[in-house]
């Protein structure tokens, strides 16, 4: 119910709704590229200032304003709030210490009981105590000789040659003693010597029939210069003043031929020398 002394309240009119204006859209506004570096503080963005849109004229198209993208300042505005750089300290490696070695107890000299004391055990003789007497020294051992021989020969050499014996029996035989002593020189040269120098003599033999006669008696020499070198290295092996070198068969053989005694001269000497050796050789092997 309504009160009749209370009068109406007067009603407002209500206004039309105000058209709303037309919203421009904006370009995403691109971010600042940071240095790689140091990023430096980031100053805040001035809001974009539109352009005031004009009526385009007759024919051309709408241009669409460009937001003004502000560019950032070197220094940050506030340098009490920069950010500040940590400051990293490479790390050092750990220094590590060589292993000691332990130390090695130093070696115990062995004793062994004197030799005059006699042999502990032996009835008479005193009871000797292990580490009392020092051990002898080692000894450097003695060198060897530089030939090599045994103390039994293979078989006996003939130590009985002679040149009187060569030259009477050569004459009476037609020269088959000679040929028959100049081969059992040559063998037992071989039996003697081969085992020092490895080398071996031909059989005289061999070169009276073949070698000889093919070489037109170059051979017969080249066999006289090695066969007397070889003696007189077996004598200075065997402790003996060589009396028979190549240079004594050149000097008496060959060139004494001219005086006549040359060649027997050297056959003595030759003769004589293998029976030096020989007798040696059935002795010391």
């Amino acid at each position: 119910m309504t009160n009749p002394n209370v009068p109406p309240t007067p009603q407002v009119p209500q206004m039309p709704p105000m058209p709303q204006a037309p919203r421009v859209q904006s370009a995403p506004m691109p971010q600042p590229v940071q240095p790689p570096t140091q990023a430096p503080a980031q100053a805040p963005f001035a809001a974009p200032v539109q352009a005031p849109v004009s009526a385009p004229a007759y024919g051309q198209q709408p241009s669409v304003p460009q937001p003004s993208i502000p560019q950032p300042s070197a220094a940050p505005r506030n340098p009490q709030y920069a950010p500040q750089q940590p400051a990293y300290q490479a790390s050092q490696a750990p220094q590590y210490a060589a292993p000691q070695q332990p130390a090695q107890p130093a070696p115990t000299p062995s004793f062994t009981p004197a030799a005059s004391a006699g042999t502990p055990g032996t009835p008479g003789a005193p009871a000797i105590p292990t580490g009392m007497v020092p051990a002898a020294p080692s000894m450097p051992a003695p060198q060897q000789p530089t030939a090599v021989y045994s103390s039994r020969p293979a078989r006996q050499l003939r130590t009985k040659r002679g040149l009187l014996k060569y030259i009477l029996l050569g004459i009476i035989t037609l020269g088959i003693y000679d040929l028959w002593q100049l081969s059992e020189i040559g063998e037992s040269l071989n039996l003697m010597a081969s085992r020092r120098d490895g080398k071996k003599t031909m059989h005289y033999c061999l070169l009276f029939f073949i070698v000889g006669p093919i070489t037109l008696g170059i051979g017969t020499l080249v066999w006289f210069h090695r066969m007397s070198a070889r003696v007189g290295e077996e004598q200075q092996a065997r402790g003996m003043a060589p009396a028979v070198s190549a240079a004594t068969f050149w000097l008496w053989g060959i060139l004494g031929a001219f005086i006549i005694v040359g060649p027997f001269i050297y056959y003595y000497k030759l003769l004589h020398a293998m029976n030096d050796l020989s007798a040696d050789y059935n002795v010391r092997g």
